[in-house]
């Protein structure tokens, strides 16, 4: 069953819902982000765009029911919290989104707006399929969807995926990982907003 977070976002005003349309990102397929309104709110547009494959990426249960069983299902449960730890679901995401699209199939990856959750997943993805940088990733989803913008947090841990997927092979890489997970600090929202702006300067 729904969580009542689920209800509380599914009765949300088209003025919060309306980044929840699908877009397709630029260059990379049949590889889609939206938000959670559009999972409901779009079949037939689903249809035409040949998506087969969801990734989902919130906190809380979606619904299930309905036309929702017809696609092959990821869940991720993240927090849109810079202290949240995104990366490490990299490894799964890239994986089942490789896997659909090698296959013939499409990707919805979502979260509640389709704005930072899914923009991090979708973001990880580029990077290791095209080599790119968190910048490089971020500006070609950009493109298809300019109101991408992972947290400050996610865009951290993206820039420790790059230094993982320079590494020379998998133990560096698991390296890098555990040197960051071990260094990194929990802060508030105001201390990651204080952040934020010091690394705009």
């Amino acid at each position: 069953m729904p969580t009542a977070r689920f209800w509380e976002f599914a009765h949300l005003s088209d003025d919060f819902k309306n980044m929840g349309w699908l877009d397709q990102v630029p260059r990379a397929g049949k590889l889609f982000i939206g938000g959670l309104h559009a999972l409901y709110q779009k079949p037939d547009l689903f249809a035409q765009a040949g998506i087969t494959h969801v990734v989902t990426v919130l906190d809380f249960d979606i619904y299930e029911a309905g036309s929702i069983k017809q696609y092959e299902h990821l869940m991720l449960r993240v927090e849109d919290d810079q202290n949240e730890n995104s990366l490490q679901h990299f490894k799964e995401s890239n994986a089942f989104i490789e896997a659909a699209l090698a296959a013939g199939g499409g990707v919805f990856v979502h979260c509640a707006m389709g704005k930072s959750r899914s923009a991090t997943i979708v973001c990880a993805y580029l990077m290791k399929r095209y080599r790119a940088s968190p910048e490089a990733a971020l500006a070609q989803l950009c493109e298809g969807r300019p109101v991408c913008s992972p947290n400050q947090g996610f865009m951290e841990q993206l820039e420790v995926f790059q230094e993982m997927l320079q590494a020379p092979d998998e133990a560096a890489a698991d390296a890098a990982y555990q040197r960051w997970f071990q260094s990194r600090r929990k802060m508030d929202w105001w201390a990651w907003e204080r952040r934020t702006k010091d690394a705009k300067l």
